[in-house]
């Protein structure tokens, strides 16, 4: 079983990257956190989960093994497939299906496309239950940690008009020119800085 990949960014789109691992090309289908990890050219290490169905074989990529463990969760309720499991992440953070499902915030997960109001509601009592109890903590997660500074940007940016390939893009340039202190900014910084980057395009 495929658990991790890494290798050299081929290309980004707005929710795959290719992966060029030992000289074979992966297409992976990737939440929103890990294609923040991705940019063209650079290098990257993704979680992995590698998913053979009766629609075919898919290879899903994750920030970190929690978006992982909460994407198996999701997958575990019936009628709900690995390409949904992955919109959802891609429209949701991490910390944010947490935070809907604790909340019973049917909303929220109305938000991605194809989840109609059932659907949601079967997540949130479905998952109430069956998320590790370590995962409550991120229902509650200061709002200015690093992952959710740069989400709280990239739905800025996207509310603009600017494309999730873009986004991801302007966000990992202004990551590799900042190396650590990337992690520093807050999210007026953050937002001006990829802004500055976008408009070089």
């Amino acid at each position: 079983m495929i658990r991790s990949l890494s290798g050299e960014v081929l290309s980004v789109t707005e929710t795959s990257a290719v992966l060029d691992v030992g000289g074979l090309g992966f297409d992976v289908l990737c939440s929103r956190g890990a294609l923040s990890l991705c940019s063209a050219g650079g290098r990257v290490r993704l979680t992995a989960y590698l998913q053979i169905s009766e629609a075919g074989v898919a290879l899903f990529g994750f920030a970190n093994e929690t978006e992982r463990e909460i994407f198996l969760k999701i997958t575990s309720i019936k009628g709900i497939g690995g390409r949904t499991g992955m919109t959802i992440l891609n429209v949701l953070s991490a910390d944010e299906v947490v935070r809907a499902v604790s909340s019973s915030d049917v909303n929220a997960f109305m938000r991605v496309p194809g989840v109609g109001r059932k659907t949601a509601e079967r997540i949130c009592f479905e998952l109430k239950n069956s998320l590790p109890k370590e995962f409550a903590s991120m229902a509650h997660g200061a709002p200015s940690s690093p992952s959710r500074v740069t989400d709280t940007v990239g739905d800025a940016l996207r509310s603009l008009g600017f494309g999730q390939g873009d986004v991801v893009t302007a966000l990992s340039v202004v990551r590799a020119a900042l190396g650590e202190d990337f992690d520093k900014l807050d999210e007026e910084k953050l937002l001006k800085a990829a802004l500055k980057e976008l408009q070089r395009k």
